[in-house]
């Protein structure tokens, strides 16, 4: 298993800064794509259109409300249209930091992608399997001077400031354009003015980041949530069978005797016959240890078959190995049946050994026994004697066995080998379960022992009744865009999935959060925090729940739709996360040992879900 960290610096080193829409988030997830397949996953790519910043559209809501509450008290007949304009901007404002429908839906977007990972275990007939769903996005944020180190830690003051001059606004134009407030003017007008003011400040702000803020690595936010999710893969989804995975990306190509010519892989003086594929054969497979007596076969029905037809040895030349005469053992054979001149050609590479071949028709005592007489009355004669087989000796049993008596007597399969005094506590198998071929009586039993421990061994059974997605979103620093289409596309199917978020996890103290949102705060789901504090007290890992104050999450959106989410996250002592959308979030940043406890952790929630 691969440190975690490496993953790290793959998306912040090789493929660097991964913005929305852009060709490297697109290369990221070319990448994460691989990395799923390589598993053995079955792996899908989600498409969607994503805006490439949501800054212009927070400038259009601030300049909107700025100007909204400036016409409300120069004209008095403009205050019922500025209350109607900042009321309208208010609402939208509101939806759009609650993941729903705002401006940001038409600012100018570009193509964006989730990689959809699903791990899907063998189900029995009629079985529902418990879904999880652990969610990372991949994408990064272009910095701004709200996440500067002596602004962020207020991250959470500021963002409210902004949400109550907004909310604020329309309130006091409402009140200027009343009848009975007219003699408070122009003081309201001002209180006003002064209530929208604050917003010349993100509007500055927002302006500043288009134009010089540079797409940050983000190693912290959110490389290490990916590499935390694939941690959890690795942890989960066994590694696939090395023969079961192609070597070669090129396709086969088929050859003809043309080809075989001009290697120079034919010997002087042979010749070619090619024989085209055609239909697989009907013949009866042999057993493995009989393989010798069938004719070779192609080794695939697509491909034809290249025969030397005729070689004339004497063009050829004489091979050091080349067979000269009667051999020693067909010599020795020649002698044991008293022909020296036997024709040796007939016989040498045909005749299989004796204790392979068995006897011959002449060795055989062939038992005959006659049939019981039938036929009216006892029968007119007896019928011709016939070679029997001696099943007898096969099943153990004696002559006088009479298998529809004993078939009555044990009335159904349930009951079958239950009285055996010889049963080893396997119960019944079924078929040949007796001697093995070298007769080991207890052969059946340590080899019914050794399948059984085979499956345990090989079968997680807290994993077997569950079926994990592992999704990676991208566009989640525009917006989380990317969680919203994946739900759009894929909700009906998670109403009952667990939606474990995993954001920012690679510096700081580890924390779940108890509650997030931008607009409203929402709740953690009640059956995920109870399973995390299970996990944390039984795993004795020391992680508690806390508040996060910060821009949404993947979780909010599917806390705002009614799933039930959680998100696992990494705060420093002010509740944000560490580096947070600044130049110094780099993986030499991070601690490799907290992206494992991350990985362990959630492994744990799957786990005990």
């Amino acid at each position: 298993m691969a440190e975690l960290i490496e993953y790290v610096r793959t998306l912040t080193e090789e493929i660097g800064p991964r913005p929305a829409t852009t060709a490297s988030e697109h290369r990221a997830a070319e990448w994460l794509e691989r990395t799923f397949a390589a598993r053995g996953l079955d792996t899908e790519v989600q498409t969607f259109d994503a805006i490439r910043t949501y800054s212009w559209a927070y400038v259009i809501y601030n300049l909107l409300t700025l100007a909204s509450a400036f016409f409300s008290g120069w004209k008095p007949y403009l205050a019922w249209p500025a209350f109607a304009v900042s009321a309208i901007v208010a609402f939208f404002f509101w939806t759009d930091l609650d993941t729903r429908w705002g401006l940001t839906r038409l600012m100018p977007k570009g193509p964006s992608q989730n990689v959809i990972a699903r791990h899907v275990p063998r189900a029995r007939r009629g079985e529902k399997l418990r879904r999880i769903v652990i969610v990372a996005h991949y994408d990064s944020a272009r910095s701004s001077l709200a996440f500067s180190p002596n602004l962020v830690g207020n991250f959470a003051t500021t963002m409210g400031l902004m949400k109550l001059a907004t909310f604020l606004t329309p309130a006091f134009v409402l009140a200027m354009a009343l009848p009975w407030t007219q003699r408070h003017e122009p003081w309201l007008w001002y209180v006003t003015m002064a209530v929208s003011a604050y917003l010349v400040v993100p509007v500055l702000i927002n302006v500043h980041r288009e134009f010089f803020m540079p797409f940050v690595e983000g190693a912290n936010d959110n490389a290490s949530g990916v590499a935390a999710m694939l941690g959890v893969m690795e942890r989960i989804v066994p590694e696939p069978d090395a023969m079961s995975l192609s070597t070669s990306e090129l396709a086969s190509v088929r050859r003809g005797p043309e080809a075989a010519y001009d290697l120079d892989v034919v010997p002087e003086g042979a010749e070619l016959r090619y024989t085209p594929a055609g239909p697989p054969s009907e013949d009866v497979a042999l057993p493995d240890d009989f393989t010798w007596a069938g004719p070779a076969t192609p080794a695939s029905r697509d491909q034809g078959v290249l025969e030397f037809d005729t070689v004339e040895f004497a063009a050829v030349g004489e091979h050091p190995a080349a067979v000269k005469g009667p051999s020693a053992a067909t010599d020795s054979w020649a002698e044991d049946v008293g022909d020296a001149t036997a024709d040796v050609s007939r016989v040498a590479p045909d005749v299989l050994p004796p204790d392979i071949a068995g006897p011959g028709p002449d060795e055989m005592e062939v038992s005959r026994r006659p049939r019981k007489m039938g036929g009216l009355f006892g029968g007119l004669g007896r019928k011709r004697p016939r070679e029997d087989a001696a099943p007898r000796d096969w099943l153990g049993v004696g002559e006088d066995f009479d298998a529809r008596k004993a078939g009555r007597d044990i009335g159904s399969w349930d009951n079958f080998g239950e009285d055996d005094p010889d049963d080893d506590g396997f119960g019944w198998k079924g078929g040949w379960a007796g001697d093995d071929p070298i007769g080991d009586p207890d052969f059946a039993a340590s080899e019914a022992a050794r399948i059984r421990r085979r499956v345990t061994e090989s079968v997680d059974r807290e994993l077997t009744e569950k079926e994990v997605w592992f999704v990676a979103t991208g566009a989640e620093e525009v917006g989380t865009l990317g969680m919203q289409a994946f739900l759009k596309d894929y909700g009906d199917e998670l109403r009952e999935a667990l939606i474990i978020n995993i954001d920012g996890c690679g510096a700081g103290t580890l924390y779940w959060a108890s509650a997030e949102g931008m607009a409203r705060r929402y709740r953690a789901n009640a059956r995920l925090v109870g399973l995390a504090r299970r996990v944390s007290r039984e795993t004795e890992t020391l992680i508690k729940p806390r508040l996060y104050k910060g821009l949404s999450t993947d979780a909010t959106p599917a806390l705002a739709r009614g799933y039930k989410a959680l998100s696992i996250m990494a705060f420093d002592s002010k509740g944000m996360p560490v580096n947070w959308h600044w130049k110094t979030d780099t993986a030499d940043k991070l601690d490799p040992s907290l992206i494992e406890k991350t990985a362990e952790f959630v492994t744990a929630m799957v786990r005990e879900a």
